[in-house]
């Protein structure tokens, strides 16, 4: 390998979808290994004042184009518009910290964007995290429990401190 990559993403981001979808082939095209770095960015935005973008219709229609652009220039599945917002409670975020903390987070990753763009199902809402888990042959119960818990609480934390100590400011 050439080297490391840190990447930071958020599950409620529609602009994190064009580079999970896409990291991974050009990372081993380049010989890059990723370390996947989900966080809450949702925290740091508030912490920044830096929420009004999602009450401004006009400025998310245009997110929204520029995902479809995008997404059809790299040639990654774009269904539309995908529901919105996403992750309310931070359930998909806390499991892919597990994830992460195992080594199966580009997985989990992937197919939680995939379900949200293209199978219309966003993170965290619903059942939409135990179908995901189960696609890949995870215990879904066993992670929720650790998720909802001390472990996925403390992970959140840690994960969206070393961002914030990076100044990193979105997604």
């Amino acid at each position: 390998m050439a080297g490391n990559l840190d990447f930071y993403f958020f599950y409620g981001s529609i602009h994190s979808y064009l580079s999970v979808m896409r990291i991974g082939a050009l990372a081993s095209a380049a010989h890059v290994k990723v370390r996947w770095q989900p966080f809450n960015l949702r925290e740091i935005l508030i912490e920044q004042n830096n929420t009004a973008f999602t009450k401004n219709e006009v400025k998310m229609n245009y997110f929204w184009h520029d995902v479809e652009r995008r997404a059809h220039g790299y040639k990654i599945p774009f269904a539309g518009r995908a529901p919105y917002p996403a992750d309310p409670d931070l359930l998909a975020l806390r499991v892919g910290l597990i994830a992460g903390q195992e080594k199966w987070c580009d997985e989990y990753s992937r197919a939680t964007f995939h379900e949200w763009f293209i199978g219309r199902r966003a993170p965290g809402v619903g059942d939409h995290v135990e179908r995901v888990l189960a696609s890949l042959n995870k215990s879904p119960a066993s992670i929720m429990t650790r998720a909802k818990g001390a472990e996925g609480e403390h992970l959140l934390m840690e994960a969206t401190d070393a961002a914030r100590k990076l100044g990193i400011f979105g997604a």
